[in-house]
Parts: structure tokens; sequence; C-alpha cells
């Protein structure tokens, strides 16, 4: 709180109080929440707002900020959820300059302050990621940490290790204890194919790689983490920077000596006056940026000589010697020309804008996502509004907010029916997405038939997915009941396909015929339906017809089946489009193979009607493997853990399946104990 005196200017402290309230909450959506609510030349403009207003507020009663001011501290405090670990030496922030003029300034007090000796700049991309500080005991990774508030951080160490630019043992001679600073991130081409998953499953896509990158860190699981594809850059030494070989005298051969000893840096520039500063920037801004493969947002500026750096000294949150060039935001306006409907892959719907052609980050845009129709109610986008458009990484770009047209008509409404194929569209309870459930669809035929052909599906081999893509685009493949009336000598006349592979395609396909149920109903691809659901409903109604005439109810009944799942399987077999392909398969001579009544014998094995999930890794067992053990012991194995579940058995890095059976109170059986266990049940 600001004290009392006799002339403040009340005004000027209420503001100053409002803003201090504001940026804290920002700081801890932006760095433990990873899900900032304002972009970050907004969050600039309200931090130079406040050292404004402080600044005012010191010259009227000479009462500096006070420590815990956001304008004197460096983040926010490290979550709950990792452990603290104390930084040996402070990770800073640095002071941001939006214009030439403003780094001519930097340039000029730098120099005054080194009396007069010749200053060079070393200049590096300004990475949008999330800080990290890696500490090396005798050349081995020991403990990684997030910034925090630049004091203290969060422990993620095991997910750092699973990044491969990291290296967990430095090569050459290094100092005893060393300390390396870098950027985590996530690039562009990761970004999209991370959000195409979460728009198939009906999830939010993340907001930008750096809020991405700063999740993934962050899991509990260091396997979600290694799926995500994150990289780091190396740019600065904390401990240890003392104990550097000798040689090294500049910012630029720290760099050199951070790449000789195992870690990835960005390339760097050189520059030593305001005319250089100012050309490198603009070069930068309105051309390099672009053809980055992962988000910058702007150049940092450092001096060169570590002596001049020492001299030069700190600041309560930032070096002297050192200041971020920020660019000016990727963001731009334009027009809605039109909003449709596009289908994905897996009958998945998103709302898209036509634009009016604009240029954004050097790339003409004419198309933007608008992600699902919850986002285009929230946003309030109509046809004709002007709107800002911005690139956050995505193969489409985003509508990120509209500024309202003069005349505006009302909002669109969610289609019924799929514009691919006219079937009607589903959205399921406590979902986002709205989804096209039929199997005929031709937006989603080929990702349809790459999974029908699949190994634990229909097994066709030889069909791979290049032959299914000429397929479709020929038109000789409209659904996937087709492959099973494929025209033969048309096809042997393309080119690459000989005699003998049509031979063995055609064996191939008719060997498929007579899969059991459960695979057939597995390579139909009903949505939440897996090999061990279509397993369970196969096992309990036998045939194809019982599943397709079986309710909700009935097919809820099921060992392993939720209402969500039952209820899939039911909107899956009531689309009329569906139940045509099916008697189109019958008709083709597919005979699914009714799986064997369950016979006394099975449920006088030792494991009979018990209900097991295996979570983690195991020596000697894949996990495939050790079901299929659990499954002849008469066992049913299920892929999630709810009350109905009997027994775990967690291996290594079991994760959140373990923490959820501790919860629930199931019993655990642990890798070191699973074979005792297993010769038990077998007795």
């Amino acid at each position: 709180m600001l004290s009392s005196k006799k002339h403040d200017d009340p005004v000027l402290k209420q503001q100053i109080e409002t803003l201090r309230t504001e940026l804290v909450e920002h700081n801890h959506r932006y760095y433990i929440d990873d899900a900032p609510t304002i972009p970050n030349d907004e969050y600039d403009a309200l931090l130079r707002r406040l050292q404004e207003l402080e600044a005012a507020w010191q010259q009227q009663c000479g009462e500096a900020p006070p420590p815990n001011s956001p304008s004197q501290t460096v983040g926010a405090p490290p979550s709950a959820s990792f452990a603290a670990v104390r930084h040996r030496a402070p990770l800073l922030s640095l002071a941001n300059a939006f214009s030439d003029a403003e780094m001519e300034a930097f340039y000029h007090r730098v120099v005054g302050l080194v009396a007069d000796e010749a200053v060079c700049l070393v200049v590096e991309p300004k990475i949008d990621g999330l800080a990290v500080n890696l500490r090396y005991q005798d050349g081995h990774l020991c403990c990684a940490a997030t910034r925090g508030d630049g004091t203290t951080g969060e422990d993620v160490t095991a997910n750092v290790r699973t990044i491969a630019d990291i290296p967990w043992q430095l090569a050459g001679d290094v100092p005893p204890l060393l300390e390396v600073r870098g950027e985590v991130l996530m690039d562009h081409a990761t970004l999209a194919r991370l959000n195409r998953v979460r728009r198939e499953a009906g999830e939010s896509p993340l907001a930008n790689p750096r809020n991405a990158a700063a999740g993934s860190l962050r899991q509990i699981d260091s396997r979600q983490t290694a799926q995500r594809s994150l990289r780091f850059f190396a740019y600065a030494i904390g401990e240890g920077a003392k104990q550097l070989p000798a040689t090294i005298t500049t910012q630029h051969a720290m760099l050199a000596w951070l790449r000789q000893i195992g870690f990835t840096v960005q390339p760097w520039q050189q520059c030593q006056n305001p005319t250089q500063i100012a050309e490198l920037v603009a070069t930068w801004e309105q051309h390099q940026r672009s053809a980055m493969d992962y988000d910058i947002d702007g150049l940092v500026f450092k001096v060169d000589a570590l002596e001049q750096q020492q001299q030069l000294g700190m600041l309560s949150r930032a070096p002297r010697w050192a200041i971020a060039r920020k660019f000016a935001a990727e963001e731009v306006e334009t027009a809605v020309v039109a909003i449709r409907w596009q289908v994905g892959r897996t009958g998945v719907l998103t709302p898209v804008a036509d634009l009016a052609a604009v240029a954004v980050a050097g790339v003409m845009v004419s198309h933007a996502t608008l992600h699902n129709f919850n986002e285009l109610q929230r946003k309030g986008v109509r046809v004709g509004d002007r709107v800002v458009v911005r690139r956050a990484g995505d193969v489409i770009p985003e509508v990120v907010r509209s500024l309202g047209a003069e005349s505006r008509p009302p909002l669109s409404e969610p289609p019924s029916h799929c514009p691919a194929c006219g079937a009607a569209v589903v959205r399921e309870e406590g979902e986002v997405a709205l989804r096209c459930e039929s199997a005929t669809c031709s937006a989603q035929l080929l990702q349809r038939l790459c999974h029908f052909v699949a190994r634990g599906a229909m097994d066709i081999d030889g069909l791979g997915s290049r032959l299914l893509a000429r397929l479709v685009d020929a038109g000789v493949v409209a659904s996937l009941a087709d492959l099973y009336c494929l025209p033969w000598q048309r096809i042997a006349a393309w080119d690459g396909i000989a005699a003998k592979r049509i031979a063995n395609l055609q064996a191939a396909i008719d060997h498929s015929r007579q899969r059991p149920l459960a695979r057939f109903l597995f390579a139909l691809g009903i949505r939440h339906v897996g090999a061990t659901t279509a397993r369970a409903l196969a096992n309990q109604f036998v045939s194809l017809d019982r599943v397709m005439a079986a309710s909700a109810e009935q097919l809820s009944e099921v060992d392993g089946v939720g209402a969500r799942m039952a209820n899939a399987v039911c909107d899956f077999f009531a689309c009329s489009a569906n139940r045509a392909l099916i008697a189109e398969f019958l008709a083709r001579g597919v005979s699914p193979q009714e799986a064997a009544p369950q016979h006394d014998a099975i449920t006088a094995l030792p494991l009979a009607g018990h209900r097991i999930v295996v979570t983690g890794s195991f020596d000697g067992w894949t996990r495939s493997g050790l079901e299929m053990e659990l499954r002849r012991l008469g066992a049913a194995t299920a892929s999630s853990v709810s009350a109905k579940t009997d027994t775990v058995i967690a291996g290594a890095k079991a994760g959140s399946k373990r923490a959820r059976a501790e919860q629930l109170g199931i019993t655990l059986v642990e890798a070191a104990n699973l074979s005792a266990w297993l010769q038990q049940m077998e007795g």
C-alpha cells in the first residue's frame, strides 16, 4: 500500500494501486495458469504506465516503489503443484524498448556509463517461450527449474529430460557446478499438429506456442511432455560464470562455448551504433520474423564484452547491459465476407471466416478459424464485421475479436446437417464440438479407410495410405464398403501396380471378409469405441444384429462401457447412412464372425469377473502382452480407471491412472510384485 502524506494526489495513488493489482493478476495468469487474458503488447503498456505513475509519485512524495510492486519483480511466485527450487543466481527479466528513439537512448546511456570505451552489442532473436534454468553437477544434469519469481522456480527436471535439445551430460571440460539459462518453446508445426488433434477431439485449441510450451512443461506426467516435441535454446550462464575458460571474454564467445558443450543456440549478429540497431530491427520485423519456424516477439540486445556487463551491473528486475526491442503485434484488421462450416477428418465441424485478403506477418490471409460454435458466439462475429486477425503459429490464422459493423445480421446458427454429406449433426453433452457421425461422409473418408484397414482392425495388408488416397482421388472408393468391390482391371492399368500386387491385395481383402465381430466393430471407427470396448461388446451381444439393436441402457450394462460410449454406439447405428453402409458390407460378402458364447469354463478362471487396468511400463512385458495374459486368466482389461475397476497394475511412470486408483481405494499391483502376483493368480 502507498503511505499517506500531506500532499498526496489521491487520484494518482488510486491509479497506482489499481494497476498493481491488475498486473499481479495478469502475472499469475501468464506465469502460473499459462492462460493470459491480454496480449503481450497490452501487458507491456500497462507495466510501462505503472512505471510512469510510480516515477511521478516518487517525485511528488519521495517514496520509491516497494519491492513487491510488479515494476520491481520478475514473473510470479512458483506454483504449488511442483517442488520449489531456489536459484543460486537470480533470473532477471529484461527492460523493454518499443521504438528506435528508445533504443538510441539505451545505447547512449550504456556508452556514457562505460566511460569512453567502444561498445559492441550482440543481437539475438527474442523467443516468446518459457525461461528455464538448468543445473549441472560435474557435467551431469541434476536439476531444472522454471523462472518463477526470479528467485525461486518450479522443479521440472523430469519433464525437461524429455526435451531432445537439452543434454543430460555435457561435452568437454565444464565447471563443477554450472547453471545454463535458456528458453523452452514449441514451434509452429508442433502447435498446429497438437491443435489439429485437440479440435478433432472436440477440445479447445491452445492459444499460442508460449502457452502451449508452458503447459507442456508443467505436465504432471513427463510422458505427456515427451509427446509435445518441445525445443530449447541456451543463451546465458548463471552460477559457474566465473569459472569459464579464460578465453571467454564476450557474449558471443560464451554462446559459441555453449554450442560446443552440447547446446543449441540461436544465430547472433553484432552492431555498434544506433543506425545499425534501427536497420537490424527493421529487417527482422519486416522480413526475417515471418520466416522463423517458432515465435519471436522482438530482438535482445546485449553488451558484448563481459567486463563491460560487470561494470554496468543490475537494476532491481533487469540488467543495465541488455534490453529487449519489442516488435509490433502481428495483428491486422480486415472484413468478414462469409462464414462457412468446414468438416474435419474426424467429423468435427469448424466455423471458418472467409476474409477480404490481407497480409499478416508476411503471408496473405483470406480465411481464419473461429474454432467452434461457442467461440463464434462469444466473439460475436458476423458477416460484414471488421475483425482483428492474428497468425499464432497455426495452419489457419484465427479471428481474435470483432470490431462490429454499422449494420449487422443476426449471429450464425449451428448447422443441423453436415455440409459435406447431409447427415444429421450431433453434439454430445459436455462437449463444444459439433460432429458428423456418418461413416460415409466424404470429408472423413480417407482417415476412416486408413483406420479400417489397419492391423488391429480388418488388417488388410498392402492397402497403405498412399494407395487408399489414390483410390479416393480416382473416385474408385466412395465408402468403406467399396473396398470389397474394387474394379481390378482399371487399377491394374495404373503405374506401379503390378499383377502380383493385385493378386496379393485381392487375397488380403477376401481374407478380411471373415474377421471376428470385435475387430469389425473397432474398424467401423465408432466414436469412443476402442479395441477393448469392441471386444467387450462382441462378447456380450455375440452378433452384429444384437449390437445394432441394443439400447443405450443395455449397452451401458457391459463391463467397461459407460453412458458416453453407450450413447455413441446408439447414435452410430441410429444414423441411416451407417445402417445402409452395414447393409452394403453384408451384400458384398463381409460376414463378421460371431463371438464364442461365454462357457462355464471361463467363469472358473482365476481372474474371471475382474476388471483390470494396466498402466506404465514393465521390464519383460509389453502392455499388450500383459493384457493378453490377463485375459487368458479370465480378466476383462480396460483403458480407464473407474469405480468398477478391481485392480490397477502400475508400472514405471504410471501417472494419473495410478493416482486415480489411490483416490478410489482400488487394489494396486506394483511392477516389482507383478511376477509373484501372477503366479499367485495361476495358483
